[in-house]
């Protein structure tokens, strides 16, 4: 066999008939540089490339009579030239040398070559030994296979995975995958972080082992139909409790998984923290069931405004209150109209006037009705601001105390009228708490009539004395009847002090007893 050093190209010349299995390799070796895309070389025992197949044209744009005089240098970056170099420094020349033994096995490892065009290519080199008759080695044989769309591919891949490692580690969701036994086969961080419960402890374990044991049988009768029927599901909202008991709302959206007979393993999803979500759902709902009541509410008028001081909500009451139906109230938006024109401006300033902390404001006003009369009105203003600090709107809830206020003034006129006629008045409910006290009756230094109001009348009796007002006296007023006697009475602290006292009974506008009138004679 004889090689060109000119070209790099192998032939077989004159070979004897006597040496048939050598013809043979060569013709393989002819074929194989022929129509294999592996680039086949041989370098000589001085690291010399004596030959090169046509493939490397095709692999590398490089002529095979350019690639020859190419030093290795320049036909490789220079990571894979230091790795080609340390190769071999520790694997080809120790075995030339017969410092280290030939294990038959070829050298294998991946490398980065030059392209004519200015790419990189990856190739996997494999290197073996040629030996002669004698069983020397007389060149260097290696394959360079084309391996650049495979490691392009394992890069993407890797990339790919790493960024999904990334994606998952650092998700505020909790990822996780589940068996056909619904336990965890992994879960990432956030579950720790969110249950207190160690991944260790998790992974092996059902998800239903951490669920709210009141919705534990509903939630897992809902997963298992959807597992039976090997479906995806999304939204699945799951209860569970945590290290210390705290419940917990899980969001869950899942994947189920298929071995190549179709048969189900498990399942891999996504699981959302919703808790925060979920409490403020609950609380949003009492509210709206706490403005439903209220609108609802006689004698109490709802009324909502936006962030034009038009109305928005305009409770059932509200019509009762001021005589506006609801659809008039809010398509013609009379909210002003319910104030007397003196009055508007400093309203409308005070319901958009932006305090420091949240407060519900009171305000008592004359207002008017539909009809032109006027009612006196107490208000509740909450009034809303957004996060820029700007009005986003208000809520009042209006009570009509027109009444009352007649009341106050007739109770005042009452003591006066009572004074003056010698007598101290105090009236009380069924249960004789105090309902309304003479202003002179319990004059006590320290003490103010609202303070007395709702206590028990039997504190301001002596024992004997109150026997016979509740034994006699109700007895009588609940008969419609007037009951006196002289009883022990005291509020001032200093004694008891002999009174005469009526007592008789006070009914509602349906003639039904609601309470007693007790009348004292003044101090002497």
């Amino acid at each position: 066999m004889e090689i060109d050093h000119s070209n790099g190209k192998l032939f077989a010349g004159e070979i004897p008939e006597e040496n048939p299995e050598i013809r043979a390799k060569l013709e393989l070796l002819d074929l194989l540089e022929h129509a294999s895309s592996d680039v086949i070389w041989i370098m000589d025992l001085q690291l010399r490339t004596v030959y090169m197949s046509p493939s490397v044209e095709k692999n590398l744009g490089y002529s095979i009579e350019e690639y020859i005089k190419m030093p290795l240098s320049e036909r490789l970056p220079r990571e894979s030239f230091e790795l080609t170099q340390k190769i071999m420094l520790t694997e080809i020349l120790p075995v030339v040398k017969g410092e280290k033994p030939d294990t038959g096995k070829p050298v294998v490892y991946e490398m980065l070559h030059k392209h004519k065009d200015g790419r990189l290519a990856w190739g996997e080199v494999s290197i073996n030994f040629l030996y002669n008759n004698k069983g020397e080695i007389t060149s260097i044989m290696g394959i360079t296979r084309n391996i650049n769309d495979r490691k392009v591919a394992q890069q993407a891949l890797a990339e790919s995975r790493e960024q999904y490692r990334q994606l998952v580690e650092k998700s505020p969701d909790w990822i996780w995958e589940i068996d056909a036994d619904n336990r965890f086969t992994y879960i990432n961080a956030v579950a720790e972080s969110v249950l207190g419960i160690p991944i260790k402890d998790l992974i092996g374990r059902s998800i239903f082992d951490f669920s709210d044991p009141e919705t534990v049988e509903n939630e897992k009768a809902r997963f298992e139909n959807l597992k039976k029927a090997g479906l995806s599901f999304s939204g699945l909202l799951q209860v569970l409790r945590d290290l210390h008991g705290r419940q917990v709302y899980l969001e869950i959206s899942a994947n189920p998984g298929f071995d190549k007979n179709g048969k189900l393993t498990g399942y891999r999803g996504v699981g959302r923290d919703v808790t925060d979500k979920q409490i403020a759902l609950r609380k949003l709902e009492r509210l709206e069931n706490v403005k439903n009541f209220i609108l609802e509410l006689p004698l109490f008028a709802l009324i909502e405004l936006d962030d034009s001081l038009e109305i928005i909500e305009w409770g059932a009451d509200s019509t009762h209150i001021f005589g506006y139906g609801r659809n008039r109230a809010m398509i013609d938006n009379i909210f002003l109209n319910l104030w007397e024109p003196a009055r508007r401006k400093s309203i409308v300033a005070t319901i958009r006037r932006k305090v420091k902390s949240r407060e519900t404001r009171t305000v008592v006003s004359l207002n008017i009705r539909n009809d032109g009369t006027l009612i006196r009105c107490r208000w509740f203003i909450d009034s809303r601001f957004d996060k820029m600090g700007k009005f986003s709107g208000a809520v009042l809830i209006a009570d009509d105390i027109t009444d009352s206020f007649r009341n106050e003034h007739l109770t005042d006129g009452l003591s006066s009228l009572m004074k003056a006629a010698g007598k101290e008045v105090l009236f009380t409910d069924l249960k004789l708490n105090l309902t309304y006290v003479s202003v002179c009756l319990f004059n006590v230094p320290g003490t103010t009539c609202d303070e007395l109001i709702g206590q028990n009348a039997r504190k301001f009796f002596d024992v004997a004395s109150f026997k016979r007002i509740a034994e006699q006296g109700v007895s009588f007023a609940k008969k419609n009847l007037r009951w006196s006697d002289s009883v022990q009475f005291s509020v001032k602290g200093d004694g008891w002090t002999e009174r005469k006292l009526e007592i008789s009974g006070i009914t509602d506008s349906n003639g039904k007893l609601s309470g007693y009138t007790f009348l004292l004679a003044s101090e002497n």
